[in-house]
């Protein structure tokens, strides 16, 4: 990094802060984020009722636990998708929209390179996404755990992850907005993050009737777009015993061997970085 870039990066990450707040993204996410922790709080208020009524069984504790762990995932899974939603939002215009309003020839005038721009955005839009994810999850969490006392394991890890997700999502809505219109490269990262969904689905449904090759597209799939990788790895630090209810206990018997090993998370670390460090070096090329 050059001598004085990094002063100039951190005013295009504060005014790319700014430009968010003002384009109402930050308020449509609390207002989204808000109405589905309403709903899912009322949600584990009637299930505790419920299971409060239920008492006296022998398997109480084990229904408990299941039932707990059953709910937290269904409050994290939706929130992922909201989380995601919001990084494609603010990612897919984040220089795009600029290059097409005229902004960003008034930025470039001014002695600023477009790798600090480029830089500049990515940090502002990445410390909002990891805020967002880790407020999101955390109230999630919470609420589990104030509900229905629903029993976590390695939970800072587990929301750092959380917070890494959109990140992910987002490097690679930055590199497309370098080249593409703003509408396409919604699209492109739309279905970027649907199909590591699938991937890992087939991934996981691969370890639970022992099919290698199923397993081995959920694996490239992943990385093409580590993010639900990632998710599926903070999903097994955060609820004890592994992804779901553990290894042979309940459910859908899905353990280890479907859960992404701490590689693949040091592989969406370097994603990231390989993703915005191109970013910056094609719109440098970019002829405007």
């Amino acid at each position: 990094m050059r001598r004085g870039s990094v002063p100039r990066i951190l005013v295009v990450a504060r005014l790319t802060l700014r430009e968010a707040l003002r384009r109402r993204i930050v308020v449509a996410a609390l207002v989204m984020s808000g109405g589905f922790l309403l709903l899912y709080g009322l949600g584990l208020h009637y299930v505790a009722v419920e299971m409060a009524a239920a008492r006296g069984s022998g398997a109480e504790e084990l229904i408990r636990r299941a039932a707990a762990a059953q709910m937290l995932y269904l409050g994290l899974f939706p929130a992922a998708m909201l989380v995601a939603l919001a990084a494609v939002f603010a990612g897919s215009g984040s220089v795009s929209a600029d290059v097409d309003s005229g902004v960003a020839y008034a930025v470039l005038a001014r002695p600023v390179r477009r790798g600090e721009i480029v830089l500049g955005k990515f940090i502002g839009l990445a410390a909002m996404l990891a805020l967002y994810a880790l407020i999101l999850d955390g109230a999630i969490v919470g609420l589990a755990r104030w509900q229905l006392r629903t029993p976590v394991a390695d939970w800072p890890g587990a929301l750092a992850l959380m917070a890494l997700e959109p990140v992910t999502l987002l490097a690679l809505a930055l590199l497309g907005s370098t080249r593409l219109p703003t509408l396409a490269n919604g699209v492109l990262c739309s279905a970027a993050y649907a199909i590591a969904f699938v991937g890992g689905f087939i991934e996981q449904m691969g370890a639970l009737i022992s099919n290698p090759t199923a397993v081995q597209l959920g694996i490239v799939a992943s990385l093409l777009m580590p993010i639900d990788a990632v998710h599926r790895k903070a999903i097994s630090m955060l609820i004890p015993g592994g992804l779901l209810f553990g290894q042979g206990a309940i459910g859908l018997g899905l353990g280890e061997s479907s859960t992404p090993s701490v590689w693949m998370i040091a592989y969406a670390a370097g994603y990231v970085v390989v993703l915005t460090a191109l970013a910056g070096r094609v719109f440098q090329r970019r002829d405007l």
